[in-house]
């Protein structure tokens, strides 16, 4: 049966025509209704017979007057080309026409005026014309006509008996009035079912011809497992001539002529097929794996339908099985190399594992070498370092000595020989200290304090120490001023442009050299030029190893200590600088260090007095505290400071101190006191005592071999000058000057 949305047919000139002409039956029967009731006011007001006032004087009685109207609205109504069940605004039946009673034969009598709409659409359900399967049917197309009502619903077809349809629709008229339209719409629903027979004719043509050109075998059964539909290729794949296949044979038919043809072998997969077609249903599906007798490899897929029917699909898989079966072959040829190789790899394995095994015990007893090598270096260094105030306090007793010898009046013979041993001290004095510097740098005593100072902190000192040298010996020293601001640690940059400035004067011979600093981005560039006489290519890295020199570079034949560049090279590393040489033979060399800018602003917050200066007059008519356990260290300042005029009071230890200063009675100018006093005593300690006995305010000098930045911070906090040992008599005055000025400022 045709859905009633399927079947509505489209508008046509005679139902435009029917349309208007229902549309003026409707305007004309609402004109009657008007009219009826008007009379009908009249008659109650003045009788029955009574005619309206404004009209003319008429003798008919009224009956036939509203006889005449009826008669009018059943001409209308006849004269529209549809059946018509005319209604009021309040759901009463008004009239039908003949053509509905000609539809709906059973009702004549039945549709009577002022039923109810919802009683006439019932008796219309239950019409014998309607062609609907049951009374359960038939009530619910009651009950959605009922509430279309009113709600300009579309228009709804029903099945009449016979095979003919009809279209319902309501009209509406003036002041609420409506009507039910039935047409007969059969041919519209005819002309559509044919044109969708045709359109599924074609379809079905289409869906043959895709089968057909299918690469799969296709071969569907009716539930009775006679053959509906196949194609060519599932003919082809069975090995089956034109004559074989025919619409309506049997499964067992078919399997008898594949057997019989010879090209597949039936007795691998005929009895599994067959088992499955004969299973009752629902059947599972089931593949099976067909080979012919010409090697090609198919698979049978058996599905079954939804009418208890099945479907046999055949796929050629024949390249997929040879590309599987090369596929294997190439995977068993690849594991055998595979084997192959590893077998070559395990035993090129072992032989690496027994290398490496031998190559650990080699590292092995080379770390055992390079720790008992780097261990005795260590202890080497660190004897250095500890040693350093045995080495240094006879060097100090010697150099006091030949000072004290210096101050006085000796004839001019002796006063050169006096000469010529401090400078050989003085020699001695260097190496031991570039022997320390190496000591610290190499066991990690070196320790960095990084800062922010104007590079003038450095390079002004460095100027004023060798600018005499330089004059000394004919050459002209130019450091050029700079107000620049670096990063570094103030006292290891400064040893490095020390031995830069003190090794490009000792091989120069003519001209001078140049101290400058050069701007490069986030960097400044130390450069010390000089016009000595260069440096080959092939020294340019091995002058920074240890006692490296090269032989006849130095034009005085000065032998140094090569250890002034190592120093270099070790300091820089130390603080992340780079040191770098350009130079060539006879024209001079250029050392330069880059080091990182500084904060200006950070520098002037960390802006440090200046060093005591050198004043001539010492500390004359001064009364000194010397405290030295050393005797003959004790006794040689002692001479010193009594060739200076100051008066001193010697002591070996602080109780020794504490007892001359008793029988003093006052506390001295000034407290000289070494830092290693033995016995776990320092000199710190001994400084205590004394100021707690004579007063915090006497100025100290701390003398020492001990260079470290501990020793020099704690002599800091207990308000004392350091002077490091071997003394400098020049550095000696100055601070005694130093403390004179102190006491009086205090």
């Amino acid at each position: 049966m045709a859905s009633p949305r399927d079947a509505l047919p489209s508008a046509s000139p005679d139902r435009l025509m029917d349309d208007r002409r229902l549309d003026d039956a409707l305007s004309d029967n609402e004109r009657l209704r008007q009219a009826n009731e008007a009379l009908r006011a009249r008659m109650e007001k003045h009788g029955p017979f009574a005619p309206p006032e404004d009209a003319p004087q008429r003798t008919e009685p009224a009956a036939e007057y509203f006889s005449w109207i009826r008669r009018y609205v059943e001409v209308a109504l006849e004269a529209a080309g549809v059946a018509l069940a005319l209604f009021t605004d309040e759901g009463r039946l008004l009239a039908v026409n003949g053509r509905l009673l000609a539809m709906f034969p059973d009702l004549g009598g039945r549709l009577s005026p002022g039923l109810r709409f919802e009683e006439a659409v019932k008796l219309i359900a239950g019409a014998r014309a309607i062609d609907l399967p049951d009374a359960e049917a038939r009530r619910v197309w009651a009950q959605a006509r009922i509430a279309a009502r009113g709600r300009a619903a579309p228009p709804a077809v029903a099945p009449l008996t016979g095979d003919r349809w009809v279209e319902i629709a309501e009209r509406r008229a003036g002041a609420g009035a409506f009507a039910l339209a039935f047409e007969d719409v059969t041919e519209s629903v005819l002309a559509r079912r044919r044109d969708r027979h045709a359109r599924l004719a074609g379809r079905e043509g289409v869906a043959r011809s895709v089968l057909e050109h299918l690469p799969i075998g296709i071969g569907a059964f009716d539930r009775d497992t006679r053959l509906a539909v196949w194609n060519e290729p599932f003919r082809s794949l069975l090995g089956l001539g034109l004559s074989d296949l025919v619409d309506g044979m049997p499964f067992a038919e078919i399997a008898r002529r594949v057997a019989a043809g010879g090209l597949v072998r039936a007795e691998e997969c005929g009895p599994r097929i067959a088992l499955w077609v004969e299973a009752a249903s629902p059947r599972p599906g089931l593949t099976v794996e067909i080979t012919r007798r010409d090697g090609a490899a198919l698979t049978a897929q058996c599905r079954e339908t939804l009418d208890g029917g099945f479907v046999i699909a055949l796929t050629d898989v024949t390249a997929e099985r040879r590309a599987a079966a090369e596929t294997n072959a190439v995977k068993e040829t690849l594991e055998k190399r595979v084997f192959e190789r590893t077998a070559a790899l395990v035993e090129v394995n072992d032989k690496l594992v027994q290398e490496i095994a031998e190559r650990r015990a080699i590292e092995a007893e080379m770390r055992r070498a390079r720790d008992a090598a780097e261990s005795a270096n260590l202890s080497k260094t660190r004897f250095l370092a500890a040693a350093s105030h045995d080495l240094l306090q006879p060097l100090n007793a010697a150099k006091l000595f030949v000072s004290a010898l210096n101050a006085g009046a000796l004839p001019e013979k002796e006063a050169a020989i006096a000469k010529r041993v401090e400078s050989a001290f003085a020699s001695v004095e260097s190496l031991l200290n570039a022997l320390l510097d190496i000591s610290k740098l190499d066991t990690g005593h070196g320790d960095r304090q990084l800062s922010d100072f104007p590079v003038s902190r450095v390079l002004d000192p460095v100027a004023e120490e060798f600018r005499p040298l330089a004059a000394a010996q004919g050459l002209k020293l130019v450091v050029a001023r700079s107000r620049a601001v670096v990063r570094s640690d103030p006292h290891y940059l400064r040893r490095i442009v020390q031995n830069l400035v003190g090794n490009a004067i000792k091989y120069t011979l003519s001209g001078g050299v140049v101290v400058g600093v050069r701007p490069r981005g986030d960097h400044l560039r130390i450069e010390v030029w000089d016009s000595g006489v260069g440096i080959p290519a092939n020294e340019r890295r091995r002058i920074f190893e240890e006692f490296h020199r090269i032989d006849g570079a130095n034009p005085r034949a000065e032998r140094g200590m090569g250890l002034g560049l190592a120093i270099v090279d070790r300091a820089c590393r130390m603080l992340g600088h780079t040191v770098d040489i350009r130079s060539r033979e006879s024209e001079g060399s250029v050392f330069s260090v880059a080091v990182p800018r500084g904060d200006a602003a950070a520098a002037e917050a960390r802006a440090e007095t200046p060093p005591p200066l050198d004043f001539a007059d010492g500390g004359r008519g001064m009364i000194a505290m010397l405290v030295e356990d050393d005797a003959a260290v004790r006794a040689a300042t002692a001479a010193l400071l009594d060739r200076w005029g100051v008066d001193v009071l010697e002591a070996g230890t602080a109780e020794e101190a504490l007892a001359l200063a008793e029988q003093l009675g006052m506390g001295p100018d000034v407290i000289l006191i070494d830092y290693h006093l033995g016995a776990g005593s320092t000199g710190l300690d001994a400084l205590g005592r004394l100021r707690a006995a004579f007063g915090p305010g006497i100025p100290a000098i701390l003398i020492t071999a001990d260079r470290s930045r501990a020793v020099a911070a704690e002599a800091q906090r207990a308000g004392a000058q350091v002077l490091a040992k071997p003394v400098a008599p020049a550095k000696l005055r100055s601070l005694l000057h130093w403390s004179r000025v102190d006491r009086k400022a205090r």
